[in-house]
């Protein structure tokens, strides 16, 4: 039987096409196709953009720019990618864990108010899944107490709140371009921002051998985005908004055919883009050994959260992340899945969780 994996990038001849174009034409670091990508972005999100080498790098170039430095606090949610902490530790900064919303796995704006300090320089503020935080409460609040916002849109690209694209409310935000995102260009990242003084430091850092100044003392590094992985990038966007529909239509018949989960929620203000569909339900672990069984492979995402990690190890409660970790379970998602294997995978799903 056909394995239904739980990730499947959405490649086609336009791909495979604008590749071998890249590698004809021996531009192969940063050339031609990674300066139209960045255009591409720019028009699309609407303000600056700056590729980098990946998602990680992109959000290493924000704290720099918004001048994170040793010592200093960033707020995040224990419930995310440790790439997203990661960063914070790169600039010798110390991350503050905090807890997120059971409802839609985002970070919880009274978190945010119970751990600002007087050493807090960023929010990091995920949007998990597709579905935007409450931002526009978050910035409102940030902007009062002078800390700066950075959006992490790596699994939100495409995701709107109240009718604007989600990158855009931070004082600068980050995408990610992996193989497992919503649009990918196998690796890869974006930094944003309408700060021309930000987006000419994450350019300018970015590149290692890059042209400066006998008196510049800045650390640089190697975080450019190759004309490979950009002539990708280029083809994945024009296919967004198709990605977006298509991956709704898979939510939509989720959520009509698995019954007895709570399924993600959709305020009317907000619009998903579904680059997970994660249900919460009793026995998680036992369901996905036997979907797995079954030839169909789901997920725990984000297991162990970072208060669990010794690296990140923290001695505050976090009630909803730990219940969400118990009892969540990421169902496949992607353009590329078909009718009859979404009806497969809902059909096994309640027959096992009936069964138990």
């Amino acid at each position: 039987m056909k394995v239904i994996t739980h990730n499947r990038p959405t490649i086609d001849k336009e791909e495979i096409c604008a590749v071998v174009e890249a590698l004809s034409s021996l531009e192969l670091t940063v050339g031609t196709k990674a300066g139209e990508f960045e255009d591409r972005f720019s028009r699309y999100i609407g303000i600056d953009s700056v590729a980098t080498s990946s998602g990680t790098s992109a959000l290493h170039l924000a704290l720099i720019a918004a001048g994170v430095n040793r010592d200093d606090e960033v707020i995040l949610p224990s419930y995310t990618c440790a790439a997203v902490a990661y960063p914070v530790l790169y600039q010798q900064a110390r991350p503050v864990l905090v807890d997120t919303n059971y409802s839609d796995y985002n970070i919880d704006l009274n978190e945010i108010k119970n751990s600002i300090s007087d050493r807090t320089k960023a929010v990091v503020v995920p949007h998990m899944f597709g579905y935007p935080a409450d931002i526009q409460e978050i910035k409102e609040f940030c902007c009062e107490r002078g800390v700066f916002l950075i959006e992490d849109c790596a699994q939100s690209i495409g995701s709107l709140h109240d009718g604007r694209k989600v990158g855009v409310f931070g004082d600068i935000s980050i995408f990610s371009f992996y193989a497992t995102k919503m649009v990918t260009s196998i690796q890869g990242g974006m930094v944003c921002t309408d700060n021309k003084e930000w987006i000419e430091t994450a350019r300018d850092l970015r590149y290692h051998d890059q042209q400066c100044s006998l008196s510049d003392a800045r650390l640089k590094y190697s975080y450019m985005m190759s004309d490979i992985n950009a002539a990708v990038g280029i083809e994945q966007l024009k296919k967004l908004d198709n990605f977006v529909k298509r991956r709704r239509e898979i939510a939509g018949i989720y959520r009509d055919e698995i019954i007895n989960v709570e399924h993600p929620v959709e305020e009317p203000h907000k619009k998903h883009a579904y680059s997970r569909y994660v249900v919460k339900t009793e026995s998680k672990d036992e369901i996905i050994q036997r979907l797995r069984g079954k030839n169909i492979i789901c997920a725990t995402m984000h297991s162990p959260p970072l208060h669990r990690r010794s690296l990140f190890a923290s001695n505050r409660q976090y009630p909803n992340t730990e219940k969400i970790i118990n009892t969540s379970i990421s169902l496949p998602i992607y353009p590329s899945l078909e009718d009859e294997e979404i009806l497969n995978i809902s059909d096994t799903f309640n027959k096992i969780r009936a069964g138990l």
